[in-house]
């Protein structure tokens, strides 16, 4: 299986973001529950996207889109349900990291839902701490922002390969 970078506007890169949507539908109780964050989840082609690839599907993505000069928004991260339990999205999130370092980016923040139990336990585990809910989500309730300084000397020796849009690397 192969991470490859490329941007927000890849039509495989959208397939998984629809499944994300249906997935955090089922998650919450129904679209109704989240329907106040769809303005905040579109995605385009300045977005920064991880795919990761099995026999040339993709099962596995997350995207990045700058929010300042030195910090980076993590988004739509997520893994099909069939290859879940084999850390696909810890190694997105790595790959994420790595290519937000070599673009100058010094901090990454998130946003998940307090029902997402199992992405929490997997940003805490990177090192993302929490903070006040920033933006737009101030004002909601069941969302949980975190943020991580990320230093491109220490991501260096987590991934050898280069990234480069549109290529296949290894993690």
């Amino acid at each position: 299986m192969d991470i490859e970078l490329t941007n927000g506007s890849d039509s495989r890169f959208l397939e998984l973001c629809r499944l994300l949507d249906r997935s955090l539908d089922d998650a919450v109780g129904g679209h109704a529950q989240r329907e106040e964050y769809d303005k905040y989840n579109g995605v385009n082609a300045t977005f920064r996207a991880a795919l990761f690839l099995h026999e040339d599907l993709p099962v596995a993505c997350g995207c990045y889109k700058m929010l300042s000069d030195d910090t980076a928004e993590i988004k739509r991260v997520f893994t099909r349900e069939d290859f879940r339990g084999q850390e696909l999205a810890e190694r997105i999130m790595l790959a994420l990291e790595k290519d937000a370092a070599t673009n100058g980016y010094r901090f990454l923040v998130l946003e998940t839902g307090k029902p997402l139990k199992a992405a929490i336990r997997l940003y805490e585990k990177l090192g993302y701490e929490r903070i006040p809910n920033y933006g737009q989500y101030v004002c909601m309730p069941l969302s949980i922002c975190m943020r991580k300084e990320i230093q491109e000397s220490e991501i260096k020796g987590r991934c050898t390969s280069k990234f480069h849009t549109g290529r296949s690397v290894r993690p």
